[in-house]
């Protein structure tokens, strides 16, 4: 979902789920049964309960605000936060299976999109909808969170996770040096012809001097946009079937390959960081979720707006989500139900959109004056979600994520972009029947 946490999940980790198969020491816990009661535990009950989180420093700052919040409604609870700065989900969802394996799963687990279709396919997860139907709280903060949210976290009607924050990637385009240029504003309608001629409007000089009209965002979440706007994908709706080897794939992936050998108006993207070309005015445009405005404010940029990704065949973009989940095997299912719901709720969701790393999962948080108040559109944030789809995350992510970008590092270098797409197809195609 994030710039920083955007690729897979490993090889190892199925290793190591095969291990938790074979060990069969995790005991299964239920929460309360759909149509059962459902009640609070006491508030003087003593337990410990662990959680796996992730993200930046921001995040961590959230996390631990919630953990003393949730101490002191229940203060004879120990919530244990162990907080991992990953860097892949290669590195944490192995991480989690193993202790799932040792019999040490933490009992609110913490995933994002790409890691989700692995954890339901080997049912890491407690569904939640014995505490959706039951718990009176439960339906008012269901009620303000997009059903496009909730239903990328389920699974044969059940639902498994409670979404906290997600992102959609829009385009970030310089004001003033539209501005200078005399371009307005596009429509919310605009076009992949339309985002060309401006590009190139907006590239100018040469060598180190040179200002690009756009700074690419290389990597697969990034460049997902223009395969969705152009109506195809990199899999299938059900997740199950390849097609690298789509001809509208081939005939997006060029189109990204030209705006940098052809037209020239993004840099080579391999070894270039768009969220630096950007705030530093050698890119007029790039395109991100709502994760770099907190890095672009402490940089004391503020002279930008956004824009819908612009449309090939349709106008689309896609979206990835951080949820919540109860461990199957943990013990304490009412207990961790609790912190969840402190965890998304709207005083936590208020921390999640003042943090500046993703857009808040509850409509109110995110139309908040705070939230609101930058940059000018803002309310796309949330907005774009309308029309978004949620990134392609087979269980077999691990390896389409890398698969898809050494073709795009070939394609990017000149090499064909059939036969790169091809060798990605067969890797991908080997994964998903194993």
């Amino acid at each position: 979902m994030r710039k920083a946490v955007r690729t897979s999940i490993a090889t190892a980790a199925a290793a190591a789920l095969l291990a938790l198969t074979a060990c069969g020491s995790a005991t299964e816990s239920a929460g309360p049964a759909v149509d059962g009661p459902y009640a609070a535990p006491a508030k003087d009950i003593t337990a410990t309960i662990s959680v796996s989180n992730w993200g930046d420093p921001g995040d961590k700052a959230v996390y631990d605000g919630v953990a003393e919040r949730f101490k002191e409604k229940h203060p004879n609870v120990t919530v244990n936060n162990n907080f991992t700065p990953i860097t892949t989900w290669t590195e944490y969802v192995n991480k989690l299976v193993t202790q799932a394996a040792a019999g040490q799963a933490p009992d609110v687990i913490n995933i994002a999109t790409e890691g989700v279709e692995l954890g339901l396919a080997n049912e890491l997860f407690s569904p939640l909808d014995g505490f959706l139907k039951n718990d009176p709280e439960a339906k008012a903060l269901r009620e303000d969170i997009d059903p496009k949210l909730l239903a990328g976290f389920g699974k044969d009607g059940s639902t498994y996770l409670m979404p906290n924050t997600f992102n959609t990637m829009v385009i970030y385009y310089n004001t003033k040096m539209f501005e200078a240029a005399g371009i307005e504003r596009p429509s919310d309608d605009w076009t992949w012809d339309d985002f060309l001629e401006i590009s190139k409007k907006l590239t100018t000089g040469s060598g180190a001097d040179k200002v690009y009209g756009f700074a690419m965002p290389y990597y697969s979440f990034g460049i997902t946009p223009w395969l969705y706007s152009n109506g195809t994908s990199m899999m299938s709706e059900d997740l199950k079937t390849a097609q690298l080897t789509d001809p509208k794939v081939q005939e997006t992936v060029e189109w990204v390959r030209d705006l940098a050998t052809k037209y020239g108006v993004a840099p080579q993207p391999k070894g270039s960081d768009p969220y630096q070309l950007f705030p530093a005015g050698k890119a007029a445009m790039t395109g991100a979720g709502h994760f770099v405005t907190g890095g672009f404010a402490k940089a004391g940029f503020s002279d930008y707006d956004i824009l819908p990704w612009p449309k090939g065949t349709t106008k689309s973009t896609v979206f990835g989500a951080g949820a919540f989940a109860i461990s199957k095997t943990s013990k304490n299912q009412e207990l961790s139900w609790e912190f969840i719901k402190m965890l998304t709720d709207q005083q936590t969701q208020k921390k999640w959109a003042d943090a500046g790393s993703a857009v808040p999962s509850t409509k109110t948080a995110a139309s908040s004056p705070e939230f609101l108040s930058s940059p000018k559109h803002a309310e796309e944030f949330y907005n774009s979600l309308s029309y978004a789809k949620p990134v392609a995350a087979p269980g077999a992510y691990n390896v389409l994520d890398p698969a898809f970008m050494r073709a795009m590092d070939e394609i990017m270098s000149g090499q064909d972009i059939g036969s790169s797409l091809e060798k990605a197809q067969k890797d991908v195609e080997e994964a998903l029947q194993k």
